[in-house]
């Protein structure tokens, strides 16, 4: 039987609460996403100073997801390889083995590396959990391969590198469904319907060298727009960490400034997460939602892709389209 493998990475998250201190340490510490311009080690120190911080923050609202402390994003992510791993099988009659690599927390990309050693496949597909390409996530990610693995170096099977997905048509319907969904529960067509576009934010320095990211959110909205019929929107950015600028507006300051505008029937749909996670289920559901909720307006948030049939479809499509 034909053997394939998905090398699927990403930043990662902590598993466990004691995880979380190290995992904001190692995030703070790369250059290659937060650079505070002071040098290595000052930014090493200053990344643990934060990482402490934070990691107290964050521990109760952890817990509070369900987890078992855990990132829910692992979690779900391993859902969606396993049930991805049968899809496949059943779309192509090949068997998929999804190698997870995370920059920040285990299985680091050395331990994945080692694991695609282990076994010889008939193709190899490296991709990232990330739909829209930025220099701060997908490059990142291929940039850390690179430094521990040559893609094209290696002759015992054929490599595959998708670098972005978010035009696939059946990951798209799967959105523009969610859309739909949302007008629904809130008693009005979508086109009666103002949907906010929540994409996680990047450092604006990034922006100023040139990162396709905003653009593919800006033709990745407008896709979405055109399947579920939207007619009013806008793109706002979460999830700022750090003392760097980063991108405008934010989610916040949307919000705030909707309680005296005359915008009401409000769909939030995150556009950079395939998952439930803490800037979902905390930082959209729990502190940005209540901020129109507590003045009267009607606000909803879509359901989340997470391991739902239709999303992994998509994802074997996207894989066996490039094989």
């Amino acid at each position: 039987m034909k053997h394939d493998a998905l090398f699927m990475m990403g930043m990662g998250g902590p598993d466990s609460i004691e995880a979380i201190e190290p995992f904001l340490y190692n995030l703070f510490c790369d250059r290659d996403i937060i650079d505070f311009h002071v040098g290595s080690f000052l930014q090493k120190f200053i990344a643990g100073k934060i990482a402490k911080k934070r990691a107290k923050k964050l521990a109760p609202e952890y817990m509070k997801m369900g987890f078992g402390g855990a990132s829910p994003q692992i979690i779900i992510h391993r859902k969606i390889f396993k049930k991805l791993e049968s899809a496949y099988f059943e779309k192509t009659g090949r068997k998929l083995t999804v190698i997870e690599a995370n920059c920040y927390y285990h299985p680091f990309f050395e331990e994945a590396v080692n694991e695609l050693y282990k076994t010889s496949y008939d193709n190899v597909i490296f991709m990232t959990v990330y739909p829209q390409y930025s220099m701060t996530t997908v490059e990142a990610c291929f940039n850390r391969l690179e430094k521990i693995y040559r893609i094209q170096s290696c002759n015992n099977y054929k490599n595959v590198v998708i670098s972005t997905w978010f035009e696939n048509e059946k990951y798209c319907q799967a959105i523009a469904g969610r859309i739909k969904d949302a007008a629904a529960k809130l008693g009005r067509q979508v086109n009666e319907c103002h949907v906010l576009y929540s994409a996680h934010s990047v450092p604006l320095s990034y922006v100023e060298k040139g990162d396709p990211y905003p653009s593919q959110i800006d033709k990745h909205t407008s896709i979405l727009n055109q399947m579920a019929g939207v007619k009013s929107f806008k793109i706002a950015y979460q999830s700022k960490v750090g003392p760097v600028k980063w991108m405008q507006p934010t989610m916040q300051d949307t919000l705030e400034s909707y309680k005296t505008q005359n915008i009401d029937n409000i769909i939030i749909v995150p556009i950079s997460f395939i998952s439930d996670h803490i800037e979902t289920l905390i930082e959209i559901d729990e502190q940005l939602i209540p901020i129109l909720k507590n003045s009267g307006k009607n606000i909803v948030r879509i359901e989340s892709l997470n391991d739902n049939d239709d999303f992994i479809d998509a994802l074997s499509d996207i894989i066996n389209l490039y094989k």
